[in-house]
């Protein structure tokens, strides 16, 4: 498969996927809390979305575009485990030993997932091969997506608590959560609709 055939795949995939993100951000927030495995499909094609990105070399080639890729994956691989499993960390130092401290459910990912879609969104708009503007959406959907699981994941540190991220209250952070999917929509679609072009689109 050539570089700009994997490119346009991989926008459609990241288009779907930011799709779906907002559709079962419907369905936990509105219908089943507990029902966050829904979140699996998106981020699996988020991710294939984000190296598309990375192929199209529209992250740069810089440190930042670099840090920002691996943050975002590594994020968004917590995220996809963490809606159907439970991370507990358990170890020994100077032979004290700690744990278990569980983190619960989407908490952890979303924080690293939103600070390094974050990190991406800022050297998309610096590397300048896409529509200057378009990664804004993006921008602030991860800002909000990382306030999200800081706060859930403070929680279950200082009061134990087992809450995680949904039902979130209605407000600024639930419109954030919902435009982080509507930003991936958004660049998913450039991608794709870029097709097999080599020159930068502007």
């Amino acid at each position: 498969m050539t570089r700009a055939r994997f490119t346009q795949l991989g926008g459609f995939l990241a288009l779907l996927g930011g799709t779906l993100w907002v559709v079962s951000f419907g369905v936990v927030q509105a219908i089943a809390p507990h029902f966050s495995g829904v979140l699996v499909g998106p981020v699996v094609f988020l991710i294939v979305g984000l190296v598309a990105l990375r192929v199209r070399r529209a992250t740069g080639g810089g440190v930042l575009g670099t840090i920002g890729f691996a943050v975002t994956l590594v994020g968004l691989v917590m995220l996809a485990y963490g809606s159907i499993g439970r991370l507990a960390v358990t170890g020994e130092i100077l032979g004290l030993p700690y744990g278990p401290i569980g983190f619960t459910g989407l908490a952890p990912g979303a924080l690293v997932a939103g600070a390094g879609a974050t990190l991406t969104a800022i050297s998309v708009i610096a590397a300048n091969v896409m529509p200057r503007l378009s990664p804004i959406p993006l921008l602030v959907g991860a800002a909000g997506v990382a306030a999200a699981g800081g706060s859930a994941l403070a929680h279950q540190l200082l009061e134990g608590s087992p809450a995680d991220i949904f039902p979130l209250q209605v407000g600024p952070i639930a419109a954030l959560w919902a435009l982080f999917g509507l930003g991936w929509l958004w660049l998913g679609y450039l991608l794709w609709s870029e097709g097999t072009k080599t020159r930068p689109i502007r």
